[in-house]
């Protein structure tokens, strides 16, 4: 027998689990509003196709609505929701032979990090601007992951390793290595041309 648990006891996200397990719709819908544009952004970033990530996201809400007896087993709709995006695009990619499944490290995520937003909410100087630029572009696509699933999605260690497939100890060494290395190219004396 399920047990239903009363609405003040329990979060947003658990409630809405909690009515979609009901059958009521409306707990997709509020899922599906609270979480598709953070799922369409990340789908983007496996690929540039918009349709394959629009179908992809809605394949994923699809599926979690025909296994909607079992949602209240998911602990992190936001880390369950990534994953399921994640593996959809990818397989996806996979049935179009765009992406090399024998190299799992070696799949496409295109992150450009939004430094208009940066200069506003940090009031960076130009300067600043390109040599954020600049220690960001010596980041590999994995580095560019983890730092994107740690600090734009704000996953846990654990979270992160099972979203790349890598081990707990793995996100540690590689989010370890990517801020070494923005902090090595921050540190270096700025080469850029003086403005006039």
């Amino acid at each position: 027998m399920m047990k239903i648990l009363s609405p003040g006891a329990l979060s947003p996200d658990a409630q809405w689990l909690q009515q979609l397990q009901c059958n009521d719709t409306e707990g997709l819908s509020l899922l599906m509003g609270k979480y598709y544009r953070d799922l369409y952004h990340y789908a983007s970033k496996f690929t540039r196709d918009d349709g394959l990530a629009r179908d992809c996201i809605q394949e994923v809400f699809i599926n979690l609505w025909e296994r909607r007896k079992t949602a209240t087993a998911i602990l992190s709709p936001r880390h369950y929701l990534l994953r399921a995006v994640k593996n959809k695009v990818l397989k996806a990619l996979y049935k179009k032979d765009q992406v090399p499944f024998d190299l799992p490290d070696e799949y496409d995520f295109f992150q450009e990090f939004d430094i208009e937003q940066i200069i506003i909410e940090k009031q960076l100087s130009e300067e600043k601007v390109q040599k954020l630029k600049l220690a960001l572009s010596t980041l590999s696509k994995r580095q560019h992951e983890v730092i994107y699933l740690k600090f734009y999605q704000h996953l846990d260690h654990g979270q992160i390793a099972e979203q790349m497939d890598i081990s707990r100890q793995s996100v540690y060494n590689l989010l370890h290595e990517s801020l070494q290395k923005l902090r090595s190219v921050w540190a270096t004396p700025s080469s850029l041309p003086e403005r006039t």
